[in-house]
């Protein structure tokens, strides 16, 4: 996991975000707290039978026109798996699959903006993701923060470079880009070569 990590910060410049441990408390004495989470489902459908899906990526088109992922900030004294359980179901729609410390990804921390963010990432069956997709379209915050829900296209296609390396090329939230490609190859989904490809990188 740590090569994983290291990987990650060589190949996506410009990130403001250092990897903390979970645990990691900011010297700030005025700092925010946020955490947010990635579904995915394993499958061996092809688009057009031509292009490995891989995986089901859950993601969301967010109310400033970002790409990220459910979450969001910390109440004050918030445990962080309640709070982003609580956002999930804000964002999501109640009666998803429940985020516990196991799932537990990643931590970073913006001493730009004085941001401490957790990442999660859980695996679900294709029934489950598809049930998750449906809940979210009745959310009570679909429509308001959520302007959309999107799936994320892993194949890369040779006519235009499409699929991966064109979705890369969005503007994403925060850390989005990083957390998605880092569990994509923790979770061995993607391999290093892959997310190169993606990103455009020797």
């Amino acid at each position: 996991f740590t090569s994983t990590r290291e990987n990650m910060n060589t190949m996506i410049v410009d990130c403001e975000y250092e990897s903390v441990e979970k645990n990691f408390i900011p010297s700030d004495k005025v700092y925010r707290t946020a955490a947010h989470a990635m579904f995915f489902a394993r499958t061996d459908e092809k688009l057009w039978e031509k292009h490995p899906y891989k995986a089901l990526v859950n993601m969301h088109l967010r109310f400033d026109g970002r790409l990220g992922f459910p979450g969001g900030l910390l109440d004050a004294e918030e445990n962080i798996e309640t709070a982003l359980n609580r956002e999930i179901s804000e964002e999501m729609g109640k009666g998803n699959p429940v985020i516990v410390e196991k799932d537990w990804m990643s931590s970073h921390y913006s001493l730009k903006d004085k941001l401490l963010m957790h990442f999660y990432c859980k695996e679900v069956d294709r029934t489950e993701f598809f049930e998750i997709e449906k809940r979210g379209l009745g959310a009570e915050e679909y429509g308001i923060e959520i302007l959309g829900i999107l799936r994320v296209p892993l194949y890369t296609r040779p006519r235009n470079n499409g699929g991966l390396p064109m979705f890369l090329k969005n503007n994403f939230a925060g850390n989005a880009r990083e957390n998605l490609l880092n569990s994509l190859m923790r979770e061995e989904v993607l391999n290093l070569k892959e997310v190169k490809a993606g990103l455009g990188v020797e």
